[in-house]
């Protein structure tokens, strides 16, 4: 990959760590990234324009490099590559850095290929998915064949709040369409926030529930603090609250890590964390309805409101 970096940008890399889908280096004390690109030329040329209005409005987000040939796009072995610069790559966001951020851009149109807005749709062909992937292999995978059918039900429950969503509650006339994330985790650190392959549109609340919801499984108590601290701040209204409560339903958690163990990125027993606490996280649903109820009439879902503490 040295030789590779060399040809096309002409740096002598410093250090470089190689794994499977991208390289970090060193650079002059600067730190860099060259990774895959899992998006389609429109996607990324939207990306490209998304990266100037950012630098227009002086948000120092990681840029993407341009290569000796004036593209930023380098093929590899017939594979599209980018790099990016990292700047300060450890550096921390909390809750109120995700709610500024996503007070800086705004989608006016809704016709962007980066705009994620079907959920249940979304969220029906990834179960589709998964099912058709653990009836084939997951024979080979004893935790996920045992824990799979408990988190699909989970899905299926925040497919169904979703829906239920979409007929009865108006969606508001301006609803804001903001720069969000594919995932937000936790501790949200900078090399993946700032990192404009992570970027898409889609409203407020998704970012939220996917940190919300990555906190919880190493700081539960902190998780409804700094939901709460969201609540109060924004006062989102019965539209959002909801379907911020159908995101935090949806196992991303799970699913993510399931198809990480799939392609053989992570152990099976990864997931045993996940599993032990799905009866604290239920716990947690609960909690977040009581807490939701106190600003707006949202719809409960009974299972999860009977399920004793």
């Amino acid at each position: 990959m040295k030789e590779i970096i060399l040809y096309a940008y002409h740096i002598e890399v410093e250090n470089l760590k190689e794994y499977k889908e991208y390289s970090v280096f060193e650079y002059q004390k600067s730190y860099f990234y060259f990774t895959k690109l899992k998006r389609n030329e429109k996607e990324f040329q939207e990306l490209l324009d998304v990266m100037l209005e950012l630098e227009r409005r002086n948000l120092q987000v990681f840029p993407f490099i341009l290569n000796v040939n004036h593209t930023f796009i380098t093929m590899v072995e017939n594979t599209p590559y980018v790099l990016i610069k990292v700047d300060n790559p450890t550096k921390e966001y909390g809750i109120y850095e995700i709610i500024e951020f996503q007070n800086n851009v705004r989608l006016n149109a809704k016709n962007s290929s980066l705009y994620r807005n079907e959920w249940a749709n979304l969220w029906s062909e990834k179960v589709d998915y998964l099912e058709y992937q653990v009836h084939e292999l997951g024979k080979n995978y004893p935790i996920i064949l045992n824990s799979f059918s408990y988190f699909i039900g989970l899905a299926e429950t925040a497919i169904c709040y979703v829906k239920y969503i979409e007929k009865r509650i108006p969606t508001p006339k301006n609803l804001p369409i903001v720069l969000s994330h594919k995932r937000v985790n936790y501790p949200n650190i900078r090399l993946n926030f700032d990192n404009p392959l992570n970027f898409i549109f889609d409203i407020e609340v998704r970012d939220i529930a996917s940190y919300i919801k990555s906190m919880f499984f190493e700081e539960k108590e902190s998780a409804f603090i700094d939901l709460k601290a969201y609540i109060d701040l924004k006062k989102p209204d019965l539209y959002n609250i909801t379907m911020l409560y159908a995101r935090l339903i949806y196992p991303s958690y799970y699913f993510d890590l399931h198809e990480k163990i799939i392609h053989q990125d992570e152990k099976e027993e990864k997931l045993l964390p996940i599993i032990d606490s799905v009866d604290d996280y239920l716990d947690f649903l609960k909690r977040v309805w009581q807490l939701f109820r106190e600003y707006v009439p949202i719809e409960p879902i009974p299972w999860i409101l009977k399920k004793e503490s």
